[in-house]
């Protein structure tokens, strides 16, 4: 990567684009190969995107590309969450983080990493009602109720009043389930 950097020179930002430039040709070149030897293209891949994330990790596409090939075409699960992850000190954007959780829960079966995920999520500028709802959700699959109640109750002083409907709205549709009456 310092290699990279240094070839980048004051233009950080031209190298990530011709390194997801490159992850394009990479991906086409794995879909005119066999079935089974897609994944001789998969390392390559993945140096890709770590150098386009390492040139300029305010870069949105990379987090997308992560997502949607990394994770999903390769199935490299692990990498993905671990580069999307990443975003959280550069991006004001819940959807990386919120994406990572999603695979951490659905893919890895990692609900401890999920919930901390989708809480980073929920904590951002950006957070939507999806983020907000995801991270509940889990919280009362791994932890309860009342865990996920308080989660929500959280939220109300950190989002923008404009969310508080929603955030409502959960709280009330949490105290009907029937595994939550009584408990809160």
């Amino acid at each position: 990567m310092y290699w990279h950097k240094a070839l980048a020179g004051a233009v950080p930002a031209i190298a990530a684009d011709l390194a997801v430039l490159n992850i394009f040709n990479i991906y086409a070149q794995s879909q005119k190969e066999d079935i089974s030897n897609r994944s001789l293209w998969w390392p390559q891949l993945y140096t890709e995107i770590r150098r386009g994330q390492a040139m300029d990790p305010y870069f949105r596409d990379i987090y997308r590309l992560t997502e949607g090939l990394l994770a999903f075409e390769a199935g490299k699960m692990e990498q993905a969450v671990e580069i999307l992850a990443m975003s959280e000190q550069r991006l004001n954007s819940s959807d990386p983080l919120l994406a990572a959780s999603f695979i951490a829960f659905q893919e890895l079966k990692d609900s401890n990493l999920a919930i901390s995920l989708a809480k980073r999520a929920s904590a951002k500028p950006d957070a939507t009602n999806l983020a907000i709802g995801f991270s509940s959700s889990l919280i009362q699959k791994k932890n309860g109720c009342k865990l996920a109640l308080d989660f929500l109750k959280s939220r109300l002083d950190g989002m923008p009043p404009k969310y508080h409907k929603g955030i409502f709205l959960r709280i009330e549709r949490l105290k009907k389930k029937d595994e939550c009456k009584g408990l809160i």
